[in-house]
């Protein structure tokens, strides 16, 4: 069996085929999902798919992606707003997690938009240790920022998922505590830098994910990602830590079990 530790299930563009994704990858051992949501317009559409569907996970948080209309609104309260509004459906709404949150330092922000991110993740981390609740964590051009920040609160602990940093970051990390979010990264030979890192990890360390419907594995038809290309991920891990396809899906599937509760 496998557990995709993250999958994008309310994405739009899968709109009115969750049922036959969901179908899709269970028949190839997917038999758990656990859906991030990214900003409180999408959390009503994940509440529902983890409600309607057996083995749907779902998780609420506040994704950096989305931080452009917070930044340039002139109400200077309403990041104490969102994070309201987060505690508030956390209270009322079953979750596996707080997430997707955390931080992105690419170009596509600006200064203030890059501002904004910090509190709203701290707040975030905050939460997730006030529900119980562990994070999953966007960590993209920031990991040093991001593990300097966990640092900071004892217990901490989640995944930093589509891990694409160093060897001494993934250490860190696992060090304190975090798992580390494998994907479709790795089925790329080009990937040689993240290829070399996982391949150095323990695999009790490790999460397997989709990140559906963005980044299909290496070789895979069709323009979108989907959690049934789950076991093409798990094959390219098996071969890259010496070991087989059996042994990387009941330890990745025994992590996310650990990690969320489920």
């Amino acid at each position: 069996m496998y557990i995709d530790s993250h999958c994008h299930l309310d994405d739009a563009r899968f709109d009115l085929h969750q049922a036959e994704l969901i179908a899709d990858a269970s028949a190839v051992g997917v038999e758990q999902i656990v859906v991030p949501s990214v900003w409180s317009t999408h959390w009503g559409a994940v509440a529902g798919l983890a409600d309607h569907f057996d083995g749907v996970h779902g998780a609420y948080g506040l994704h950096p992606w989305f931080l452009a209309s917070a930044a340039n609104d002139p109400d200077e309260n309403q990041a104490d707003d969102l994070i309201r509004q987060l505690d508030d459906w956390l209270c009322n709404h079953s979750a596996v997690a707080v997430g997707e949150c955390g931080l992105d330092f690419s170009r596509r922000f600006d200064e203030a938009q890059r501002a904004l991110q910090q509190p709203l993740f701290q707040a975030q981390i905050e939460l997730a240790q006030r529900h119980q609740l562990p994070l999953i964590i966007h960590g993209h051009k920031a990991l040093d920022r991001v593990i300097h920040l966990l640092s900071r609160y004892s217990g901490a602990r989640g995944v930093v998922h589509r891990f694409d940093g160093s060897l001494q970051q993934a250490q860190q990390l696992i060090e304190m505590g975090f798992f580390i979010g494998v994907a479709a990264g790795i089925t790329f030979p080009r990937q040689r830098r993240l290829r070399q890192v996982i391949a150095q990890l323990p695999v009790t360390s490790l999460l397997l994910e989709t990140d559906a419907p963005d980044l299909p594995p290496a070789g895979s038809s069709g323009s979108l990602n989907q959690p049934s290309l789950l076991p093409k991920i798990a094959d390219v891990l098996a071969e890259l830590l010496a070991s087989t396809r059996a042994e990387v899906a009941a330890q990745t599937s025994e992590n996310s079990r650990k990690l969320f509760g489920i």
